[in-house]
């Protein structure tokens, strides 16, 4: 009997020594989840309000503003009218193609004004003008609340939406934004 009970005690004691190490483990290792949510939270997230959108061809002779779209509406060089239309904010692959027929290359930019409410160590402030792709270009509308992405190379550059919302009550750090491939075509 006196060896049953020193086994049982032995057993309880192992038990006791592997929990506590678990709960060793895991006081290490908690912590360190919990900063990296915090640090994502203020190191990763842009948010902003789109307050300008231009679309630029670019030849050796130089840039055309295409395209321009802000607070006071849709502005479109002459020449461009006709192709693009009522919605010079939306740019299709067939439109780009055509357009690519006169310009060697086509720029889309976007104009952010940058939410200023929460502590972002590497966020962006002011207003920023960023080159993004036609997709992303074409996801967004000015007046548009959105949380985004820039590229880790080039900051001017908006590669990816987390999410966008016509009001910025209604901004999340993620939501659907709808854009498919946010990388097509530049």
């Amino acid at each position: 009997m006196h060896s049953r009970d020193q086994n049982e005690t032995a057993n309880v004691q192992t038990e006791e020594k592997t929990a506590m190490k678990r709960r060793t483990v895991l006081a290490g290792i908690l912590p360190l989840l919990q900063s990296g949510q915090w640090l994502d939270r203020l190191l990763l997230v842009n948010q902003g309000e789109v307050i300008e959108k231009r679309l630029l061809g670019i030849t050796d002779e130089g840039t055309t503003e295409i395209a321009v779209l802000d607070s006071d509406g849709p502005t479109v060089s002459n020449e461009h009218e006709e192709l693009l239309g009522q919605a010079p904010g939306e740019i299709t692959t067939e439109t780009a193609n055509s357009l690519r027929e006169t310009y060697d290359d086509l720029r889309f930019h976007t104009t952010v004004s940058h939410h200023g409410t929460s502590l972002n160590i590497f966020g962006r402030t002011g207003t920023i003008e960023y080159q993004t792709s036609r997709a992303l270009y074409s996801g967004m509308a000015v007046g548009d609340h959105m949380s985004f992405q820039t590229s880790l190379l080039e900051r001017d550059t908006i590669i990816s939406l987390s999410c966008i919302t016509s009001e910025r009550e209604s901004l999340q750090r993620r939501c659907p934004v709808g854009v498919e491939d946010p990388t097509a075509e530049r």
